[in-house]
């Protein structure tokens, strides 16, 4: 098994050396402002206009969501199997400064999929470090998942919720869903996104984890060899779009999936 795995560094760290990072109401700020921005839209009534820009807007905390939770879920697991690393170094947190990194998140808003700054850990501190690694690994895009079903499971709750509402002769709030139905479909998708493109076997991606950990032994200094130069052939693959070809399938079909649970 590779040992130095760069979507979940593998380096050592003093316990002195902490990064509290800034200490933020984050979550709270993005609450407030976009229950203030549906209580306007409430009673000013929406536009194809302000229906587009508002689901843009929404697609922010929407990502950041999404990433902190990724990178929250690497350090809960890291921590939990014995390793104090990400909470020494701030990590164990759902703050979104604390997670983000600024070429992921951009190509996240642009392109569908991106990154976080990656959780470090240090793997002698676990009982069975290979398997911890894994663990560690999968952990983000399992959290990303459960993001999607819970954001699946409100979509079958305003559909539930649309007939209460003709029926009680709520028009304002029942003109909301339109645009409820779109940021959510937009938060399913972007987390489904994160799942798949984690997932896929090529380093410094969370897939590439779970593939070393299964590899025979033969092929692993190969696969040493190719950890080094993947990180380009990724970013290659990114500039011409093909990551694109690969994971559109894979969101549909997974998307597809979870509504057949609930529709």
């Amino acid at each position: 098994m590779p040992n130095n795995y760069t979507r979940i560094f593998n380096i050592k760290t003093h316990p002195n050396e902490r990064n509290n990072g800034i200490k933020s109401h984050a979550f709270s700020i993005i609450g407030i402002i976009l229950t203030i921005m549906l209580v306007i839209l409430v009673f000013q009534g929406i536009t194809e206009v302000t229906k587009s820009w508002i689901t843009k807007i929404f697609l922010i905390p929407i990502i950041l969501i999404s990433l902190s939770v990724h990178e929250f879920a690497h350090a809960k697991i890291a921590v939990f199997l014995g390793d104090p690393t990400p909470r020494l170094m701030g990590r164990l947190s759902l703050n979104p400064l604390k997670h983000l990194d600024p070429v992921g998140t951009i190509l996240l808003l642009i392109a569908n999929f991106g990154w976080a700054k990656p959780v470090v850990v240090e793997p002698s501190n676990f009982r069975d470090p290979q398997r911890a690694m894994v663990s560690v690994a999968l952990a983000g895009p399992i959290s990303n998942m459960v993001l999607a079903f819970i954001g699946m499971l409100f979509l079958k709750i305003l559909s539930f919720s649309q007939s209460f509402l003709i029926e009680n002769n709520y028009i304002q709030i029942l003109n909301l869903l339109p645009l409820t139905s779109e940021i959510i479909n937009t938060f399913i998708v972007i987390n489904l996104g994160l799942t798949m493109f984690n997932l896929l076997p090529i380093p410094p991606l969370d897939g590439s984890r779970l593939l070393s950990y299964f590899m025979p032994l033969k092929y692993r200094h190969q696969y040493n060899q190719f950890e080094q130069m993947a990180p380009l052939i990724l970013l290659f693959f990114l500039m011409l779009g093909g990551l694109n070809t690969i994971l559109t399938p894979m969101v549909r079909a997974s998307y597809n999936f979870l509504a057949s649970m609930f529709f």
